[in-house]
């Protein structure tokens, strides 16, 4: 094998601080990627409603400008890491808002951040997705289409059957916006990885109520039997944000308890 041409980034020196902005910071597994990237010595800048350093809708067009132009402000040097956490369940969600917080507010989210973390060089993005992405009974195609065509007044009223639909549409959309930017020259080729992952179900506030119906919902196995643990998510965000996951790029990796695995034996290829 011939040598690479270029280096690889040089890691970050032991002690030297870290800058990683985390949507949907306030609770769930967004609050848990907070306090785990913080107990590892990084700065958090957090993004949400309420209870965060940025205070911002990201389900509106108005409200993902505010946030890059308060994180520029607040980022005193380069940005290392970006974790696209912030969304809505399609069970107690309608679609639209789904649709806009899920899909395009995580591309705005990656994509108006993106120029900070080229300039770190060695900076890495993580978007959460969902397994439904891949064991939800369908998606709408119009929606994934629209979604994909960056047409966000069209995604919007493309018809979902449900919350649920639209939750599966915009999280299988948003998987597949990283698996195609994340080898581009805007992203890798910039020095910056781009990684999905995919939780299965995970017992925060948002899904505590639905628990019970969740649990019963057939055909949907969980080899686990339990639900995962936030901490669990962001452990997995915070190895692919370090400098120990340089070789990851553009994967979509599903953490549920072996249920997309149960679903889907086969190797997809």
């Amino acid at each position: 094998m011939s040598a690479p041409d270029t280096a690889p980034p040089a890691p970050t020196p032991t002690g030297s601080a870290r800058t990683a902005v985390v949507t949907g910071s306030a609770s769930g597994i967004g609050r848990a990627t907070r306090q785990r990237l913080e107990s590892d010595g990084w700065r958090v800048i957090g993004v949400d409603l309420r209870d965060a350093e940025v205070l911002a809708d990201l389900a509106t067009d108005d409200g993902r400008r505010a946030m890059v132009e308060q994180v520029e402000a607040l980022v005193d040097g380069p940005l290392h890491g970006v974790v696209a956490c912030a969304g809505v369940s399609g069970r107690t969600s309608p679609a639209d808002l789904v649709v806009a917080l899920d899909y395009f507010g995580a591309v705005g989210t990656l994509d108006g951040l993106r120029p900070l973390l080229a300039r770190a060089g060695g900076a890495s993005a993580v978007a959460l997705s969902s397994n439904a992405a891949v064991t939800a009974p369908a998606v709408n195609d119009e929606g994934l289409a629209r979604c994909l065509a960056g047409d966000e007044q069209a995604a919007l009223a493309a018809g979902y059957g449900s919350g649920v639909e639209a939750y599966a549409t915009a999280k299988r959309a948003l998987a597949t916006w990283v698996r195609r930017e994340a080898v581009t020259d805007g992203w890798v080729g910039a020095g910056v990885r781009l990684n999905a992952v995919a939780p299965g179900l995970v017992v925060t506030a948002m899904t505590q109520k639905d628990l019970p119906g969740i649990r019963a919902t057939k055909g949907y196995p969980r080899p686990t039997e339990e639900p995962g643990r936030p901490e669990e998510i962001a452990a997995l965000v915070a190895f692919l944000l370090s400098d120990e996951a340089r070789y990851v790029v553009g994967s979509y990796l599903v953490v549920d308890g072996g249920t997309d695995a149960a679903l889907h034996p086969d190797l997809r290829v």
